[in-house]
């Protein structure tokens, strides 16, 4: 029974550990809020950081929820009590559950996003991208940020802003012989570093709220905006965002699912460990 206890006690450790896990990431997500402008182009109904506020509230639901389990698990490894077995025995399966349908139904909204995004995206960027009193200034900040992050411009390709909405508003009201938006123009500040731990601290606590892709500064505007193909080559980006924003949801989900079904895996065994335990104390009892 000695060991059933420290096997048990090991695996709420492990339980622990996630649950701090899910924690910083919940915590991170309410630090560094930029993801939620990726977000936007994928549910164009909410503002962009609604979504990323649900989800890093769910984690930290969940990660104190993983945690109180965590101790209830610790507290009947220590007193070896059958009712506090049975009570942790169904908060983990209830958990297990939880975090098993909370998966699938991720998995399957992550699929109706996907369907149809290429033409909802090029649809909004012909017809809604700018920054006057008709556009979605949403979306038009959200692909700004996808830009800026990904180093790519449009949905395809650089030639996407051709004869939208955007670009024949430039050319009427400004005068502007402006092929693309400036975060398609390879920019001084270089984005790897935006979402950093340095970068989150120094803009949480130094209140430092600058966002290079709302006022982008590209290394050469001129060259950027020339029609010539072999005259913008190095300073600005002509890879599309759609397989980029894809792939970064695919990763970020991946890494979601991977964890919940980690500690479904770990919670089954702090629950077939429970199970022996007990059956242990009722065959001492029964003698």
């Amino acid at each position: 029974m000695k060991y059933l206890k420290v096997a048990l006690f090991m695996f709420n450790l492990l339980i622990w550990f996630a649950g701090c896990t899910v924690l910083v990431m919940g915590a991170w997500l309410l630090l560094e809020p930029s993801k939620g402008h990726l977000l936007n182009l994928f549910v164009p109904d909410v503002t962009p950081h609604e979504t990323i506020h649900l989800v890093a509230y769910s984690l930290l639901g969940l990660g104190i929820t993983v945690l109180t389990v965590g101790f209830c698990g610790c507290r009947a490894a220590f007193h070896g009590n059958q009712c506090i077995l049975a009570i942790y025995m169904s908060m983990l399966i209830a958990l297990i559950v939880t975090e098993l349908v909370t998966a699938a139904v991720g998995g399957l909204m992550i699929f109706r996003v996907l369907s149809g995004l290429e033409k909802r995206l090029g649809e909004r960027l012909s017809d809604h991208y700018g920054y006057n009193s008709s556009s979605d200034i949403s979306f038009s900040r959200s692909l700004d940020f996808a830009q800026y992050k990904f180093n790519c411009c449009g949905i395809h390709s650089d030639e996407d802003y051709n004869d939208t909405a955007w670009w024949k508003y430039i050319q009427e009201t400004r005068g502007k012989r402006q092929q693309v938006p400036l975060t398609c123009c390879v920019l001084n500040i270089e984005p790897e570093n935006a979402g950093s731990p340095i970068s989150v601290v120094s803009r949480v606590f130094h209140r430092n709220d600058d966002e290079p892709w709302v006022h982008p500064q590209p290394k050469d505007e001129l060259s950027c905006q020339i029609p010539d193909p072999e005259g913008h080559a190095n300073y600005r980006h002509k890879e599309g965002c759609l397989n980029k924003i894809i792939t970064w949801l695919q990763v970020e989900s991946f890494t979601l699912v991977f964890l919940a079904m980690a500690m479904a895996g770990i919670q089954t065994f702090g629950i077939i460990t429970s199970a022996f335990l007990c059956r242990t104390l009722r065959d001492m009892d029964i003698d």
